[in-house]
């Protein structure tokens, strides 16, 4: 009668085999790793918007910021066999040249309105990665 009841009270306990051990562990790291992940990649991706004056004010940084403004009539120098787009920004708080190193986007022109994503250098260029035109409304009046 004691084994009985021994036996019985096991039977109810959760008992892990080593496989089944490997598994959770497993899974555990594995559940870790796509937080870690996702949680890096969120981060990462994370780009500080900020007015012409901030930047400038802020200095050189090695963290990808977003600017907006108009392009600036005039300043735009596209060399198409270096894919080099050489511009400048204007917002309230002031000018801001810009470089940028790939295909020139289709609407870009003198005063659209453009959203650049990069890095201010300590030459006080900003090295632009993206560069986001608004486009114009057809439906806009005026």
């Amino acid at each position: 009668m004691i084994e009985t009841q021994h036996h019985a009270r096991s039977r109810g306990r959760l008992r892990l085999t080593g496989r089944q051990i490997k598994l959770l562990v497993g899974g555990i790291i594995v559940a870790l790793t796509v937080g870690y992940l996702v949680f890096d990649a969120a981060r990462s991706s994370v780009a500080y918007y900020m007015t012409v004056e901030e930047l400038v004010q802020q200095g050189p940084s090695q963290r990808d910021v977003r600017v907006a403004g108009t392009i600036v009539g005039g300043s735009i120098a596209w060399e198409p066999r270096d894919l080099r787009l050489a511009f400048e920004i204007a917002d309230q708080s002031g000018r801001l040249p810009v470089l940028y190193h790939g295909s020139r986007p289709d609407m870009f022109r003198d005063g659209a309105e453009a959203v650049i994503e990069g890095r201010y250098t300590s030459e006080g260029l900003f090295e632009a990665r993206t560069i986001l035109l608004k486009c114009p409304s057809k439906y806009e009046g005026g």
